[in-house]
């Protein structure tokens, strides 16, 4: 074996036994190594995990900060029994607009029901518009 390759192996053995493994493993191979191009690839190696670590640092800075500033906006529709559409803004869990949507009913006249004591069919309310064309106004 030549001996550069003692020197491969000792190093490699040495770096798989140090507890010290802060950087990458290409780092801690070319440490042992005397070539400017292995010093000059561990400095940037180096240099480049410090920049990946602060910047994501700064990325999970600002994320927290913009979640604290933005609102939260929920929109809740609740159908009625009557027919009625009520629509409700919550902004950060307090109410910021309602709105009510009425049906729209017409009379109809109601057969089923006894006559009125002027001897008259009696009149009821049934919806004009269906759900679904309520929604579309």
């Amino acid at each position: 074996m030549s001996a550069w390759n003692v020197d491969l192996i000792s190093n490699v053995v040495q770096s798989k036994l140090s507890k010290n493994q802060s950087s990458t493993f290409a780092a801690n191979n070319s440490a042992g190594f005397s070539s400017d191009y292995a010093k000059i690839l561990s400095q940037k190696l180096a240099q480049v995990d410090e920049e990946f670590k602060e910047s994501v640092q700064n990325l999970s800075n600002e994320n927290l900060t913009a979640a604290n500033t933005m609102p939260v906006i929920e929109t809740i529709k609740r159908f009625r029994p009557d027919g009625s559409i009520t629509i409700t803004t919550y902004k950060d869990g307090q109410i910021d607009a309602t709105q009510k949507i009425k049906p729209h009913l017409v009379p109809m006249p109601d057969y089923s029901a006894p006559p009125t004591p002027e001897g008259k069919t009696d009149i009821k309310f049934v919806q004009r518009f269906t759900l679904a064309e309520l929604l579309m106004l």
